[in-house]
C-alpha cells in the first residue's frame, strides 16, 4: 500500500517536472513566476523542480526580466547543448540534413546530392552521409536524440513506411532498416506535416497548413498535434476538386487543385520559380497572366478550407516564399470567394523556410524528450 503511494507520488513529481521543462522549451525564455502561474503550481514546488532541472543540466538562467520597480527576476531557458536532434528531407535529387538544439534552433545544415533510389544502396548512402554530417558538427553521438525523416507523400508513422509518393515514384518503402544502418532512433513524417511544426512557431491555435510545392499537400494541426486521419491520408488538399472536368491531374482525375496550384504550374518554361517571379516583376505579360490565374485558383482553395475548418489558414512551401509581395492581390481574390469573412486576417503566409520540413522532423525528437523525461 505504502509502496504504491510512493510510486504514484514519484510519478506525479516526474510529470510535473516534465511539464515545467516542456513549458520552458516552448516559451524560449520565461521567468519562474510565469512558470508557476501558467502551470498552476505552487512557488515552492516550481522552485524545487527548476533547481533539479538546473542541476541536471537541462535548464539555465538566461538574462533578467525588465524591472517593474523591485528586484529583476531571473529568466530561464533550456540549455541548448543538453541534446540535439537531426533531420533529413528526402527529395528526388538530394537530401537536406539539419541539426537542431534543445531550444529548437537550427544549428547546422547541409544539402548533399544523393539521387533518390529504391535499392538498398540508397539506404547505405543516406546513413553514410548522415554520419559524415554529424561528425562535421562535432556533437557527441550520445547527445543525438534521434533522426527525423521528412518525405513527400503519404507515410505510415507507426510502421515507418512511405505508403505512396508520386514525386519519388515510390510505394510501400520501409525505413525500419535505416535505424540499424544509422545507429540512431528514426521517425518518418510527411514533408508538410513536419513543416507545420516549425511554421506554427509554438502557436497553440488550430491551424490548416497548405503546402505549395511540386505537389500540393498540407497538414491539419488540431488539439496540439498533426491530425493524421484514419488512413494517414488527411490534408491531401492537392486532390480537392476545384473545377468540374478541369485540367488533368497526375492522379487521373480532372479539376484537382494540384493541377492548378503546384509549383510546376508557375515554373513552366522558366523551369524555376526565381526566374518566373523575376519576369513577373519585370511585367512579362505571359508570366503575369499565369500568376493571375494561379492566385484565383488558390483563392478558391483557401476559401473552401476556411469554410470547412473555420480556423486560420497558413500557406507554405516553395511558392509560399514568394507570395508575401502579392498578399494584397491574394486577399482581394479570397474575399471575392469567401462572403462570410469580413477580412482575410485568418490567412497567414508562413516563414516558408527552406529547411522547414527537415527542421520539423528533427524537432519531433526534442518534443518527445520533454514528454518522456
Amino acid at each position: 500500500m505504502q509502496s504504491g503511494k510512493r510510486e504514484r507520488k514519484k510519478e506525479t513529481k516526474r510529470e510535473n517536472k516534465a511539464q515545467i521543462a516542456r513549458l520552458i522549451s516552448e516559451a524560449g525564455v520565461i521567468s519562474k513566476n510565469e512558470v508557476a502561474a501558467r502551470l498552476g503550481f505552487s512557488m515552492p514546488t516550481t522552485l524545487q523542480h527548476i533547481k533539479e532541472l538546473m542541476e541536471e543540466g537541462y535548464v539555465v538562467e538566461n538574462g533578467e526580466q525588465e524591472s517593474t520597480g523591485g528586484r529583476k527576476a531571473k529568466m530561464l531557458s533550456i540549455a541548448e547543448d543538453a541534446g540535439y536532434a537531426a533531420g533529413m528531407e528526402i527529395t528526388v535529387d538530394d537530401i537536406l540534413f539539419v541539426l537542431v538544439n534543445m531550444q529548437r534552433e537550427l544549428v547546422r545544415k547541409a544539402r548533399i546530392r544523393v539521387p533518390f533510389g529504391k535499392e538498398f544502396s540508397y539506404y547505405e548512402a543516406m546513413a553514410n552521409w548522415l554520419q559524415v554530417f554529424l561528425e562535421q558538427t562535432g556533437v557527441e553521438q550520445e547527445k543525438i536524440l534521434g533522426v527525423g525523416i521528412a518525405l513527400p507523400g503519404v507515410v505510415d508513422q507507426r510502421e515507418k513506411i512511405l505508403r505512396h509518393s508520386h514525386v519519388l515514384q515510390a510505394e510501400n518503402m520501409s525505413f525500419k532498416g535505416f535505424e540499424e544502418l544509422s545507429g540512431y532512433s528514426c521517425e518518418i513524417e510527411s514533408d508538410a506535416g513536419a513543416a507545420v511544426c516549425v511554421e506554427r512557431a509554438g502557436n497553440k491555435r488550430e491551424l490548416v497548413y497548405l503546402s505549395l510545392n511540386d505537389m500540393v499537400g498540407g497538414a491539419i494541426f488540431l488539439n496540439q498535434k498533426v491530425y493524421g486521419g484514419q488512413n494517414n491520408r488527411s490534408a491531401n488538399f492537392g486532390h480537392m476538386k476545384i473545377e468540374k472536368n478541369g485540367r488533368l491531374c497526375y492522379c487521373g482525375g480532372k479539376g484537382c487543385l494540384d493541377a492548378y496550384c503546384s509549383a510546376k504550374v508557375l515554373q513552366g518554361e522558366e523551369r524555376n520559380l526565381e526566374t518566373f517571379f523575376e519576369k513577373v516583376r519585370a511585367r512579362d505579360s505571359g508570366c503575369r497572366q499565369r500568376l493571375e490565374e494561379y492566385l484565383e485558383s488558390l483563392a478558391v482553395a483557401i476559401a473552401d478550407l476556411r469554410m470547412v475548418f473555420d480556423c486560420d489558414i497558413m500557406i507554405g512551401g516553395k511558392v509560399g516564399r514568394y507570395l508575401k509581395e502579392f498578399r494584397k492581390e491574394l486577399d482581394r481574390k479570397v474575399m471575392v470567394c469567401d462572403r462570410l469573412d469580413l477580412d482575410p486576417s485568418f490567412l497567414e503566409i508562413g516563414k516558408c523556410q527552406v529547411e522547414a520540413s527537415a527542421q520539423g522532423a528533427a524537432i519531433r525528437f526534442v518534443e518527445r524528450f520533454f514528454e518522456e523525461m
